[in-house]
């Protein structure tokens, strides 16, 4: 299934601020699980904020969101890239 692409210009403020706090969370959980010695838990957790951002972009599949031509979230249904660099 191909990726849909997104760009963040085309959201209000708000959506915005909320994709970009998901991804955020996401990121973290991300770090926090290299750590952990439960791995496993975070990814529930790492799902459940996927599954938000997909609510938000009415996408059932792998997605990728940019901001302009910065990729942020490049998400291929398995695993999720978050880079805010």
């Amino acid at each position: 299934m191909p990726k849909e692409t997104y760009d963040l210009i085309s959201f209000d403020e708000n959506t915005r601020f909320k994709l970009k706090t998901e991804a955020a969370l996401i990121l973290n959980a991300q770090r926090i699980k290299k750590l952990s010695e439960d791995p496993s838990k975070f990814d529930r957790y790492i799902e459940e904020r996927l599954a938000i951002m997909r609510k938000i972009l009415n996408s059932s599949g792998p997605f990728r969101l940019k901001e302009g031509e910065k990729i942020i979230v490049d998400y291929d249904g398995n695993d999720v890239k978050i880079s805010f660099d």
